[in-house]
């Protein structure tokens, strides 16, 4: 079986040498984005190591149940799009914040719905059974890929095409209620002593192998089935109104928007807006991009802008249950004012 093979990093594997990790013939690396609410301080650091040797890349949060579902993904999500990464993002559930099993079950349930919105396919969630089995119930994630983290093996060997073949001579993690298997081991970490041998900073690394077959999963483009001809005909037809220009939304009062960040705004009962976005005062070079929220997040973006620059565009946005989403690449103010309706 030719194994896929990955690391994942954070913040504690200090400054990494991507030339090394490249040329150690892995298949893609997993980098923290978050700490729950807390932005990992390497990111973007890693995330520009990885695109500059053309090393696929994933990122993950450290899941924290006590924060909503809603502030954790639209900092990951935020994160995904900013950096460009081409890997499915990742829930670490292992922390349970001394929540119940039920609210930690709904809280990461939530988390794979946002993420299922707004990117059209499902995360993977990272645990162990000895902490899923006991502390998570009632989640309705089992449609999601699998990464399971079980070390019982000595020291690995480094060419990493000889990963797979070594971690199954021992014995695999425990499967977690409601899947059959899983999809990604993370089968050493501690007590390695790779680090240095795959390009990062610290003594040990965590070292990862993925079923062949599991490799399509991990892919936020993934193939689409081919669907059927479908002969469309409208039940109404939409006609534009013009309305009186509406500020509908102005940052200025409730504070600037941070990095990454993703706010849902109300905007009027429609099918669609067309509005005038303003960037006002950016604190460095960047973008905006309005959505509705119920859909995957458009690769473009509305507005660009560079530090300091306001500038503004207007674009014509699907609107859901009346709110659109805003997300800003770098700090700035934000300003929508609504021109016209269907």
């Amino acid at each position: 079986m030719s194994w896929r093979t990955f690391i994942d990093v954070s913040k504690w594997q200090g400054n990494i040498d991507w030339d090394v990790m490249k040329a150690s013939g892995v298949d893609a690396v997993y980098i923290r984005a978050y700490n729950g609410t807390r932005r990992d301080e390497r990111l973007d650091q890693y995330a520009e190591g990885a695109r500059r040797v053309g090393l696929p890349f994933g990122l993950y949060t450290y899941w924290r149940p006590k924060y909503t579902a809603k502030d954790q993904i639209d900092r990951l999500l935020g994160a995904h799009a900013e950096t460009g990464a081409s890997l499915i993002p990742m829930i670490d559930v292992e922390h349970g914040d001394e929540r119940p099993p039920t609210e930690i079950g709904q809280s990461v349930t939530d988390g794979v719905r946002l993420v299922e919105e707004r990117l059209g396919v499902p995360p993977v969630i990272y645990t162990a059974a000895w902490f899923w089995n006991p502390a998570v119930r009632g989640a309705d994630v089992s449609h999601c890929p699998l990464w399971l983290a079980r070390y019982s093996t000595p020291q690995p060997p480094i060419p990493v095409s000889e990963w797979g073949e070594f971690a199954m001579r021992y014995a695999q993690p425990a499967v977690p209620g409601g899947w059959a298997t899983w999809d990604a081991w993370q089968f050493s970490a501690d007590g390695n002593f790779r680090g240095k041998t795959y390009g990062a900073s610290s003594s040990h690394l965590d070292l990862n192998i993925m079923r062949p077959d599991s490799w399509a999963r991990f892919q936020v483009n993934r193939p689409k089935p081919e669907q059927p001809a479908i002969d469309i005909h409208y039940s109404k037809d939409y006609e534009m109104k013009i309305v009186t220009p509406v500020r509908v939304y102005d940052s200025r009062h409730m504070g600037a928007h941070s990095k990454s960040e993703t706010r849902r705004i109300r905007v009027t009962s429609c099918e669609a807006a067309f509005v005038n976005i303003t960037a006002v005062d950016p604190a460095g070079d960047g973008w905006i991009t309005v959505w509705s929220g119920t859909t995957i997040v458009p690769n473009v973006s509305n507005v660009n802008f560079t530090k300091g620059q306001t500038i503004a565009n207007s674009a014509w946005v699907p609107v859901s249950n009346g709110h659109i989403d805003i997300f800003t690449s770098a700090p700035c103010h934000v300003l929508v004012d609504l021109q016209a309706v269907v």
